[in-house]
């Protein structure tokens, strides 16, 4: 409630599962304070080493301030390291879904793995409004209270969600595909809901590696297979040509006897 009392307030979301299969869930809040917030300025450095505190001592985030110099800015990033995308997936719903931890209120995340393939989907549904009247806003003076709404008016984020991925099946926003990690970027609402939902594949090789498209596997199992072709093509005509010689030598040495 203090943070938005201040002249304007950025807030960001970071979550997903990089390509070590680190699952993260990331904020960050910045402060962009002028003349007119400078009567709060001690309540507003106090607030965020508050914020960084508990989510450091008490729910295990590296924590990041700068209170030094304007805009304030607090970032706050819990990672959990996997060595599968299913243990990846289930460590990231555990954050999602801890109500000490996440702003969502609603999360809804599963996987299904057919041979050689994984699809899966996540959606999850925030609402800063319904936040903020679980708090005690409307105790504040009527000043206050058009200064929060203006607080609320004001603020921007976003939501960013970066998976791995090999093929994207749907989604609610628009996503960029590069080097087998899906992005989608969601404008954060502070006046209203905002909510997304993901669904992707994840294609795997013989090898169990991630790869990428359908087409781009069958084109690739293609190729080697006519480059294998080729080279048993170049060695049957090797094993020939020298077989061809030898038999020239033979004839030869039979007619000089």
């Amino acid at each position: 409630m203090l943070l938005l009392l201040s002249g304007c307030i950025r807030f960001d979301v970071d979550l997903g599962i990089d390509e070590d299969l680190t699952a993260y869930l990331s904020y960050r809040i910045t402060l962009d304070i002028d003349d007119s917030d400078l009567q709060y300025e001690n309540q507003l450095k106090r607030a965020l080493n508050q914020i960084g505190w508990y989510y450091q001592e008490e729910l295990g985030f590296t924590v990041g301030l700068n209170t030094d110099d304007t805009p304030y800015e607090l970032t706050m990033t819990r990672q959990i390291p996997n060595s599968s995308f299913e243990q990846a997936f289930r460590s990231l719903e555990d954050m999602l879904t801890n109500e000490d931890m996440t702003i969502f209120m609603q999360v809804d995340m599963a996987t299904q793995y057919f041979s050689r393939q994984e699809r899966y989907v996540l959606s999850a549904l925030t609402d800063i409004p319904q936040i903020i009247r679980l708090s005690n806003a409307e105790d504040l003076t009527p000043a206050l209270k058009e200064r929060f709404d203006a607080g609320l008016e004001a603020g921007k984020g976003n939501i960013t969600v970066v998976l791995p991925a090999s093929e994207t099946v749907s989604s609610s926003h628009a996503t960029s595909l590069q080097d087998n990690q899906i992005s989608m970027t969601i404008p954060l609402e502070f006046s209203g809901q905002t909510g997304f939902e993901m669904s992707a594949k994840i294609n795997y090789l013989s090898d169990g590696t991630q790869g990428g498209a359908l087409e781009e596997i069958l084109r690739e199992h293609d190729s080697s297979r006519t480059r294998g072709i080729y080279m048993i093509c170049a060695a049957l005509l090797t094993v020939i040509t020298a077989l061809l010689l030898i038999a020239v030598n033979v004839l030869r040495r039979r007619r000089q006897r």
